[in-house]
């Protein structure tokens, strides 16, 4: 293939102020020439929401507000991490339980991370754009924040002590005029949902009392990916797996006019796709 194959773009009206109107996000990414496009998150939606809408797109689905959709709390103590990121290498399986633990006054050694999992936690964008930490990592430390303060509330029906006289440690709550008068979160949850909330939520903590975050921390995958064992998508391999190669025009817009597909199809194995055919 050339680039006599394709129609040639007509760049004089593909930057015409005409053709910004309605944009697609694919247009609208293109004309910016592929550089770093960064959305600024205010209130509940924010600015990167009503970019999808300018685009003539559906607003992607905004995250939960129940906390229960981002972690859970097993009888044993151990916490689970809800998230519908990946690990692509840019570090969250370790960075996300950080930030659930912080705000859980609990060590990030007894948080466990679920990602990905369609069935338990479906409700993301997906992994990219640099957006894992900037914009999951608030709403996550949020829903942790929220759980310690329902798990106080909790506490203080159980150990008929004022919630104001209560302090979260190490993965339980006491009183602070009596250490001894504890109950752990495991047994305050019981391996459950949680149904009580807040009307008021709580703040999440100011940088100068973390414990967790900011300090450094070995990577939980640090051996894996050490040794060559940590698994990518260009790592899984399936029964009747297929493999495809597309073939893309020379210039952004090119309109494809003709192909010559036949030698591609003379090739054992080989199977032939075009527009209109998936």
């Amino acid at each position: 293939m050339s680039a006599n194959d394709y129609v040639p773009v007509d760049f004089q009206n593909e930057v015409s102020p005409a053709a910004f109107g309605p944009p697609t996000r694919r247009d609208f990414l293109k004309r910016l020439g592929g550089g770093i496009v960064v959305f600024v998150a205010i209130g509940g939606t924010g600015i990167a929401q009503e970019a999808f809408r300018a685009a003539g797109e559906r607003p992607r689905p905004s995250l939960p507000t129940d906390f229960n959709a981002f972690l859970r709390i097993g009888e044993d103590g151990r916490i689970t991490c809800f998230t519908g990121k990946i690990e692509m290498g840019q570090g969250p399986i370790t960075s996300l339980p950080q930030m659930l633990a912080d705000e859980l006054e609990v060590s990030p050694d007894v948080v466990d991370i679920v990602m990905g999992d369609t069935d338990l936690c479906p409700w993301d964008m997906g992994t990219w754009g640099s957006m894992t930490t900037r914009f999951f990592g608030p709403p996550l430390r949020a829903a942790a924040a929220e759980a310690k303060a329902v798990l106080i509330e909790l506490a203080a029906d159980a150990l008929k002590v004022p919630a104001g006289r209560l302090v979260a440690a190490d993965g339980a709550v006491h009183d602070e005029q009596d250490t001894a008068r504890r109950v752990t979160y495991g047994q305050l949850a019981k391996g459950q949902k949680i149904e009580r909330h807040l009307t008021v939520k709580p703040t999440v903590k100011d940088f100068a009392d973390f414990k967790v975050m900011g300090k450094s921390a070995l990577r939980r995958d640090s051996r894996e990916k050490v040794t060559g064992a940590a698994k990518y998508s260009a790592d899984i391999r399936l029964p009747g797996m297929r493999y495809a190669k597309v073939l893309r025009p020379p210039a952004h817009g090119a309109t494809l006019k003709s192909v010559n597909t036949a030698p591609a199809r003379e090739i054992a194995g080989v199977e032939v796709v075009e527009q209109g055919d998936f």
